[in-house]
């Protein structure tokens, strides 16, 4: 009877694991709208904190002017993209003309001085046809993108008032939450504990990462600006949001500011330039400025970050890869609280964790059975 057992719960494992990763990418729209309003419901609430103290209002009025604050940047943000996406769909197509011309000049150039590359270079005729094409598909993208821009906006204003009845209901939701988690009365106290430390973590890490991506961001705008290329407040907010995604978040940012450079000057120096100096920023972010500013206790392992990414990816698309490592890394924190899942927490690891405190009662009315043995041996002792 045992042995059978076994393979029966497996595969019920197996099976309610399938049926989680179904739900997860069947309820996409309605997840991703949670787990980015819980994120930053997470980071803001030290700000509906902060107002409180200096106002005379409650948790109500604070969310509210938060919301109020928040909606007149977002709309300010996508008033300046719309302007940005309309000022590319006149400037991109030319410039990718351009390029194209230069390149297929150069091939021309280079099959005459050296006429045994003919067989390795492609036809320069091909080279024109390939930047008229990509020209039209710039413009459809560009005419995509701006249309698509109002959906964007409506679904982040259903965000920011998922955040604010999240904001304006926290004092109320945990104590439910506490009550939920508790399976004895004697463990609320632990559990309340145990998950403002879970909250605390996270929060840190959120704003963290999000100080030094809007610094990645400021940085590139600026660099960019300095050496006179187009769109270069654009350049900086893309690179600041594809910062949450590792490594690909990067050499997409770069990507794009080198090609958008060389559709400007038609230099190849200057694209250089422009790869050099982002280089020289994400490699001073990532090995300087987050270490120091972090440390290394949150810090994920390669395969992890790898796997995170082409899951979340696979199920949420471009919102999964921005979401992989907050979702990983509380995920990670969570795992470091329960003593049973706190093997996979070092899995997850760059280095050994260090443990956590794990949801145990601390009262002297509600010691575990060892610990009150321990302090009898002591009494009797004295």
């Amino acid at each position: 009877m045992e042995s059978s057992a076994k393979p029966a719960s497996s595969s019920l494992t197996i099976l309610a694991t399938l049926g989680l990763i179904a739900a997860l990418y069947l309820l996409k729209p309605i997840l991703i709208t949670i787990a980015l309003s819980i994120l930053l419901t997470c980071l803001l609430s030290p700000a509906t904190h902060l107002l409180r103290k200096l106002l005379p209002v409650g948790p109500v009025g604070a969310a509210v002017i938060l919301f109020l604050l928040l909606a007149v940047a977002g709309l300010y943000g996508a008033s300046l993209t719309a302007e940005s996406l309309v000022r590319a769909a006149a400037t991109f197509p030319a410039d990718v003309e351009r390029l194209a011309s230069k390149v297929s000049d150069l091939v021309n150039d280079a099959g005459k001085d050296h006429p045994y590359l003919a067989n390795i270079l492609p036809e320069p005729g091909t080279i024109d046809i390939l930047g008229y094409t990509n020209r039209e598909l710039l413009v459809n993208s560009l005419n995509y993108r701006l249309s698509d821009l109002t959906t964007w906006v409506g679904y982040g204003l259903i965000v920011l008032f998922l955040v604010l009845f999240l904001l304006a209901e926290g004092d109320s939701l945990v104590p439910r939450l506490v009550h939920l988690i508790s399976v004895e009365s004697g463990e609320s106290k632990a559990v309340e504990r145990t998950l403002k430390n879970l909250t605390r973590k996270i929060r840190a890490y959120l704003l963290a990462r999000t100080v030094l991506n809007i610094g990645l961001g400021v940085a590139t705008a600026v660099a960019l600006m300095l050496l006179g290329i187009d769109f270069a407040v654009a350049l900086g907010v893309f690179a600041a949001v594809t910062n949450y995604i590792p490594y690909l978040g990067n050499v997409a940012a770069g990507a794009l500011s080198v090609l958008i450079t060389l559709g400007q000057r038609g230099s190849i120096a200057d694209g250089l330039i422009v790869a050099s100096v982002f280089l020289v920023i994400v490699t001073v972010e990532g090995y300087l400025v987050m270490p120091y500013v972090m440390g290394r206790s949150l810090d994920l392992n390669g395969t992890t970050v790898l796997i995170a990414c082409l899951f979340w990816g696979f199920l949420w698309g471009l919102m999964g890869l921005i979401l992989a490592i907050p979702i990983t890394v509380s995920l990670k924190l969570v795992f470091q609280h329960l003593p049973s899942l706190r093997h996979w927490a070092d899995l997850m690891s760059l280095a050994e964790s260090t443990p956590e405190p794990s949801v145990t009662p601390e009262t002297p009315g509600e010691l575990s059975a060892p610990r009150r043995w321990l302090l009898a041996r002591r009494s009797n002792s004295n």
